[in-house]
């Protein structure tokens, strides 16, 4: 029993100073490899972004100081069993002084260009999504300085942002339509070409900023929803490249077809909302538009903004 008293007194030693506010020292990690301690994704909550699951791999980008990349970059983590983990990690043995720089994104498969400047890059294409916001790559950066890394500090966390826009409508039919109503095609209109789509752009890892997109005019969703008299959500969303600049003429066509009508051919119409003026859509924002269509044609209602979140606490209601 005193050998047991013993065991026990230096257990309770080793916790007191828990006990007394002080944090134990974490992991001690193997062969001065880079550990990730999380992956916050403020911005994904509750989003259609990655298939509205938990983010569970990464890229890596690990250069030193120069911004000359490491032997093996970049680097695939995984989230496995509540653990960010790699197969090959890098391992950091540079002094703080000599901290080595870290860059984190999504897809993880990515190609990164090396810039010595330290403005590194991967490819995005942008191309006219869907209805269900299924039809473009969501790319993803890890908001950074960038991070810095060394043999004494090599564990991290990233943040993940939204490199591409959300934009939204709430379209249902107004009461005096009896007829089943089926939206089919909403063609973005831009007045003065603020649209972006292409298949030779980038994203800056250390900004999200993306460039060698062109400029249009016009982008144009298609799918297949039938529309309500009621309806509080979105029924309706894609993922867009960001406005460089305020768009002083924004606008929205939509097709619809109508069933019911006694015609052996379902007839389409086409209405056009009227305008918004000066909007910019900027980065891991949501854009809602609320679109009423009757008999005499589409009338936009209002416009809500938020970060890229469904709560509706977190909206801002325009009147347009």
């Amino acid at each position: 029993m005193k050998n047991i008293n013993l065991s026990l007194m230096s257990l309770l030693v080793f916790m007191l100073p828990a006990c007394n506010g002080e944090t134990l020292p974490g992991p001690v990690l193997a062969d001065n490899a880079l550990q990730v301690r999380s992956v916050e994704l403020p911005e994904l909550s509750g989003t259609r972004a990655l298939g509205a699951t938990q983010l569970n791999e990464i890229g890596v980008y690990v250069t030193d100081n120069d911004h000359t990349a490491l032997a093996d970059a970049p680097y695939v983590y995984k989230l496995q069993n509540g653990t960010w983990s790699c197969d090959t990690p890098p391992s950091i043995t540079v002094d703080e002084a000599a901290s080595d720089y870290l860059y984190a994104y999504s897809p993880s498969g990515l190609a990164v260009t090396n810039v010595s400047s330290g403005s590194h890059t991967v490819p995005v294409t942008v191309v006219a999504d869907n209805f269900t916001a299924s039809g473009q790559t969501d790319y993803l950066y890890g908001k950074s300085d960038p991070l810095t890394v060394n043999k004494n500090s090599r564990a991290v966390t990233f943040t993940m942002c939204h490199a591409l826009a959300k934009v939204s409508f709430r379209v249902l039919k107004s009461n005096n339509v009896e007829e089943t109503v089926t939206l089919k095609k909403i063609e973005l209109l831009s007045s003065t070409a603020r649209l972006q789509t292409g298949t030779s752009g980038v994203m800056n890892l250390k900004d999200g900023i993306l460039n060698g997109l062109a400029s249009t005019n016009s982008i144009t969703l298609n799918g297949s929803v039938e529309l309500n008299t009621t309806q509080s959500q979105p029924n309706v969303s894609a993922l867009v490249a960001p406005m460089s600049a305020k768009e002083t003429r924004l606008s929205f066509r939509l097709t619809v077809e109508l069933t019911g009508t006694g015609e052996s051919t379902p007839p389409e119409y086409s209405f056009e909302t009227a305008a918004v003026n000066e909007v910019q859509w900027k980065a891991g924002c949501h854009y809602v538009y609320a679109i009423t269509i009757d008999k005499m044609g589409g009338s936009l209602t209002n416009v809500q903004i938020d970060a890229w979140k469904n709560d509706a606490n977190q909206n801002t209601g325009i009147g347009i």
